[in-house]
């Protein structure tokens, strides 16, 4: 028996990192979970490992920038899940673009936004019905935002992706309040580094530029040692924190930005 047996997830941005390992934990603890994302290159063979697992695994096509997609997105949904989702996901992200404010783009900048900020939020609007549905059967229904621990950490050029996540951030809590009467818990996970291939060959990169004799390995290091437990998290554990926000353990929170980042940041307790 799982914690979300009988559930059904909808999980978007199912890539080669975070959304897959959220979207196959959902399913080990009992979830069907629809996998979006914007093409089928990752999506088929996660869905066969879910389906192995006994659980319905639709795979949608879509891109949460395109309206047309996500009203589809929904429809498709709706039809396969019998109208109704207990747990929306929105893992779908585009990455900024690495420049200063004053030699920014600031058309790349709204490119980033309409998916980080307008794209997530357009598919939770479009999804109320969905959750609706569960809170009207169960009494309950959740929403996790993945955000960034870049909206808290400041670092030089990464303007357009903090402008993207800052107001995705603002808006889930506002979500929060005026959710939270229909029975609707909107919370997020705020990651820092995840190492996985993405993180380690930009490790790889960061050793060759430094030269020296420096290694992957003394940049890993590096930033490991300016978290608290001395270590970086790996999909697999940030995932857990996006399961235990969907699942029955979590009822009471809502409006909670949770940092899952080994102590990387550590919020104050103003």
């Amino acid at each position: 028996m799982g914690m979300l047996d009988g559930k059904r997830a909808l999980v978007t941005g199912v890539g080669p990192g975070l959304g897959t390992e959220v979207a196959l934990a959902l399913a080990r603890e009992g979830a069907d979970v629809a996998l979006v994302a914007r093409s089928e290159r990752v999506t088929p063979e996660v869905a066969a490992q879910i389906e192995a697992m006994g659980r319905r695994a639709p795979v949608i096509v879509a891109n949460i920038a395109d309206g047309e997609d996500v009203a589809r997105m929904v429809s498709e949904v709706g039809e396969v899940f019998d109208g109704r989702v207990d747990i929306l996901i929105n893992s779908a992200f585009r990455s900024g673009d690495f420049t200063t404010f004053a030699d920014a783009d600031l058309d790349k900048w709204r490119k980033i936004t309409e998916v980080n900020l307008w794209g997530g939020l357009a598919v939770t609007q479009k999804m109320l019905p969905l959750l609706d549905a569960a809170v009207d059967e169960f009494d309950d229904a959740r929403i996790v935002m993945v955000n960034t621990m870049s909206i808290q950490h400041i670092q030089s050029g990464s303007g357009a992706y903090v402008a993207s996540k800052g107001g995705l951030a603002g808006a889930t809590q506002v979500m929060a309040r005026e959710l939270g009467p229909r029975g609707i818990r909107v919370n997020s996970v705020h990651p820092g580094y995840i190492y996985g291939d993405s993180v380690r060959i930009y490790f790889e990169m960061q050793a060759e530029a430094r030269g020296e004799g420096i290694t992957p390995e003394d940049v890993y290091a590096e930033v490991a040692s300016e978290t608290a437990l001395g270590y970086l998290p790996t999909p697999v554990e940030i995932a857990g924190t996006v399961v235990f926000l969907a699942s029955p353990m979590a009822r009471p929170i809502t409006g909670a930005a949770i940092p899952v980042n080994c102590g990387h940041w550590i919020p104050g307790l103003a």
